[in-house]
């Protein structure tokens, strides 16, 4: 009894655990994007930067006179101490040439390794082959809907975006100002459209939210799924009917 009550306390604690949302948020500025997370309430956070306009400072080059001296140097004794271990060649050995009524000995023949066991042990299907069959049984179908249920779950309610945006040709910017408007409507009114210059201005935070127990039973719905471990099967060796 008294383990089963620890057990219970245990897993109670685990889901209450679960249930506590890890945190996120977006931050961008023209091409600086900056990536917090934060779990228990922001106890724990981490923070990344991405700015790939950044330009790396570059060491200047190294006198390469006295490498290079080193390089020759070190060469030339590695040759010497080739020649000093090299040894003479063996003489070759006269060949013994065998009267016509001398039978050669019968040389034994190697003893031939063990045939790999390629009948006992099943063969795994190409990479191909397991694509074409998660393809042709629905697990991939069934991976995009978790995956787009978790962006679904996790995706950024709140934006504060502001700023000028345009691109080189007005079509692309007509077409990403009506994608906006269709997915992000709060985002789009925000942003001021050029169509007539090449602008960049933009600046802006999203925040979002994911709640680890609900991505847990996502990802448990989807591996223990019929297609899940028809695929499983199949991969371990076994035929296309599961």
């Amino acid at each position: 009894m008294m383990a089963a009550k620890i057990i219970g306390i245990f897993l109670i604690f685990l889901i209450l655990l679960l249930l506590i949302p890890l945190t996120y948020s977006i931050s961008f500025e023209k091409w600086k994007l900056t990536v917090k997370v934060g779990a228990l309430f922001g106890l724990i956070s981490k923070t990344k930067e991405i700015d790939p306009m950044k330009k790396k400072t570059e060491s200047p080059p190294e006198d390469t006179g006295d490498s290079e001296k080193e390089l020759n140097e070190a060469l030339n004794e590695l040759d010497e101490k080739i020649s000093s271990k090299a040894e003479p060649l063996e003489g070759e050995k006269p060949v013994e040439i065998k009267e016509s009524g001398q039978k050669e000995a019968e040389t034994p023949e190697k003893e031939k390794p063990e045939e790999k066991k390629k009948e006992n042990i099943k063969k795994k299907p190409s990479l191909l082959a397991q694509g074409r069959f998660a393809l042709d049984n629905g697990l991939i179908k069934l991976v995009l809907l978790a995956v787009a249920r978790i962006i679904d779950h996790g995706f950024p309610r709140r934006w504060q975006v502001e700023g000028k945006l345009g691109l080189p040709d007005p079509m692309y910017t007509g077409v990403l100002q009506g994608l906006l408007y269709a997915t992000l409507p709060g985002v789009a009114e925000e942003i001021e459209w050029d169509y007539l210059e090449t602008v960049f201005t933009l600046k802006g935070r999203g925040r979002g939210r994911l709640i680890p127990l609900y991505v847990l039973y996502i990802l448990l719905k989807l591996a223990v799924s019929r297609e899940a471990r028809e695929f499983w099967h199949f991969r371990q060796g076994g035929k296309q009917n599961g």
